[in-house]
């Protein structure tokens, strides 16, 4: 009967992904040839090849290897549930949940849900990273986190996924000088005319496109980033509009220049932001510790003036 390792798994799993072992070294921080030799024991235990190795190209996967991948996961996936459980079966609850957040939300929402959380459990350990929603969607995917706060768009039947705020309709940003921005509301056809500043991340720069392109309009594309902040300070510095979902409180940007949320008259699709994890994974213990804390807590924010 082979013996293995749950950290010859763990260095499996990372050349799978990273399709290198250079690469993997490094996300493990851990020496080449110990990663090499892993391999080369479980390849030898179970008698088949995982990996072609290709001269300075890193490494590509075989059939068997494909099929050994998916086990594996699963397999470390149960021993972290198991030990995340076991941790947290005693009085004083611990252990450690990773947490995955749309870059754009994350500043507005994360840091609340974190101290708020820390002062119940001060002994459960959250990692919070913040990227574009396809790398968040993937790293829950591949088990990176356990929890992912994402907005509701494009996501597949393989998340299991819970709004946490009421559906909000994107609002236009716009210099706090500009004549529509005394206005209280405004129409696509009137910005449309005007030069937008986009944010230019996944999925919002596509669901903020076909909003125009749905009502027949084309806006001209000035500037885009895919920091929101930037996109705030253009706009503020009179370079057009933009169009967002997310609300910072106060409608001042970086640089010092005031801008101004006008509702949009037009009907259109509203996004929210939503919890979500994978359907085939039952969250630990100190994971749905952290969800039914979010459940409590009201996201909902003050309205921008």
């Amino acid at each position: 009967m082979p013996h293995f390792t749950l950290k010859q798994l763990k260095y499996f799993i990372a050349v799978v992904e990273c399709q290198s072992i250079a690469e993997a070294s490094r996300q493990q921080h851990i020496a080449q040839p110990s990663i090499s030799i892993a391999i080369k024991t479980l390849e030898e235990m179970f008698d088949q090849q995982f990996f072609i190795r290709h001269h300075a190209q890193g490494v590509s996967i075989t059939p068997s290897g494909q099929r050994f991948y998916e086990k594996a996961k699963t397999l470390l996936q149960l021993a972290w549930q198991f030990e995340q459980n076991s941790r947290a079966d005693n009085d004083m609850v611990s252990g450690t949940v990773s947490v995955g957040c749309f870059e754009t939300a994350a500043p507005l929402y994360m840091p609340r849900l974190i101290a708020g959380f820390k002062k119940i459990y001060p002994d459960i350990t959250l990692h919070v990273h913040d990227g574009e929603q396809h790398e968040i969607s993937h790293g829950l995917q591949r088990g990176r986190f356990d929890l992912a706060f994402l907005y509701d768009l494009d996501l597949d039947g393989t998340i299991s996924k819970e709004h946490l705020n009421a559906p909000e309709k994107p609002y236009a940003l716009l210099p706090a000088g500009h004549p529509l921005a005394s206005r209280s509301r405004v129409t696509l056809a009137e910005l449309s005319t005007e030069p937008m500043i986009l944010l230019d991340v996944v999925p919002s720069k596509h669901y903020f496109i076909n909003i125009f392109r749905e009502k027949g309009y084309s806006p001209a594309i000035a500037y885009s980033s895919p920091s929101i902040e930037m996109v705030r300070c253009m706009v503020g510095q009179g370079l057009g509009f933009s169009l967002l979902v997310t609300r910072p409180i106060i409608p001042v940007t970086y640089d010092g220049q005031s801008v101004k949320c006008v509702e949009i008259m037009d009907e259109m699709k509203s996004s929210q932001l939503a919890m979500a994890y994978l359907c085939n994974s039952e969250p630990t213990r100190p994971t749905r510790l952290f969800m039914d804390y979010c459940r409590s807590v009201d996201l909902g924010l003050p309205p921008m003036t």
